[in-house]
């Protein structure tokens, strides 16, 4: 682990070393591309101007382009052949200039011309073409597109890689099942009937009087034992109410048989 770690911080010391490469050549290209502009409307140049004049600001502009280009993909993360792929455009468009510069105005004429021509437009091409690729890759990727990061390294464990997936698949699972809703094919032609619309009345329960059950069991079957809540509570309870009902049928039986004698007998007396 100390291994990659150190690794890791030659890496950045060497991508901040190309950075700051980079911004400075990209300033310096700017300067000598600012200067050729100057150049040119100070001195006035045309067609008809002067050779060494015409020499001096294409130099400084040729140059100025090839630095600024070359700067900023310095200042950029390359892919793993990018930086050979920078050295070799630029190499191209300055020895299109080196070229240039020994041929420029005695022997500067066709074929000669197009073949520099060709080539430094082709450096350039490839620089610009580069830029736009590692820009649009790491703009798809999320990551910053320089080789310099502020950010402090931090080595996950394997524990923690893991406890980061299982969170993040707990969340993608709740989350999921949050949003999930079901639908029964046809629900919208069942028509339900009363019961689902109407509401229950109150319901009152009586408790039966245990005192009198434990009596009555205890007279039918002595000695036994009765659980609350049990059977036999409820067989008791049924049995005492059959024994008051039988009782109470009796009883007025004798009552009209009682109230049927007395009547007969006062009418025998009057």
């Amino acid at each position: 682990m100390d291994s990659n770690v150190g690794t890791q911080h030659r890496i950045l010391k060497r991508g901040a070393l190309i950075y700051y490469a980079g911004s400075a050549i990209f300033a310096s290209g700017i300067a000598l591309l600012a200067l050729g502009v100057a150049f040119i409307m100070m001195q006035k140049i045309h067609y008809g101007s002067e050779p060494g004049e015409i020499f001096l600001s294409s130099i400084f502009i040729g140059v100025g382009a090839t630095m600024i280009l070359t700067g900023m993909n310095m200042m950029m993360r390359q892919t793993r052949y990018g930086y050979y792929l920078v050295g070799a455009s630029t190499f191209a468009s300055l020895f299109a200039l080196l070229v240039f510069t020994y041929n420029y105005p005695q022997k500067w004429y066709y074929p000669l011309i197009n073949y520099v021509l060709a080539l430094y437009v082709v450096g350039l091409l490839v620089l610009v073409g580069n830029a736009f690729a590692n820009v649009v890759l790491w703009m798809i990727e999320g990551e910053p597109g320089v080789a310099v990061k502020k950010e402090g390294l931090r080595i996950y464990t394997d524990e923690e890689i893991e406890r980061d997936i299982e969170d993040a698949t707990r969340k993608s699972i709740e989350l999921s099942a949050s949003e999930l809703t079901f639908k029964e094919p046809y629900a919208e032609d069942v028509k339900y009937g009363r019961i689902f619309r109407e509401t229950r009345g109150t319901t009152t329960r009586i408790k039966d009087n245990l005192d009198e059950v434990t009596s009555l069991v205890k007279t039918v079957n002595p000695g036994g034992r009765i659980k609350s809540g049990s059977a036999e509570i409820e067989s008791a309870s049924k049995n005492l109410v059959d024994i008051l009902r039988v009782g109470s049928v009796k009883k007025s039986k004798s009552r009209e048989i009682k109230d049927k004698v007395v009547a007969r007998w006062k009418g025998f007396i009057h």
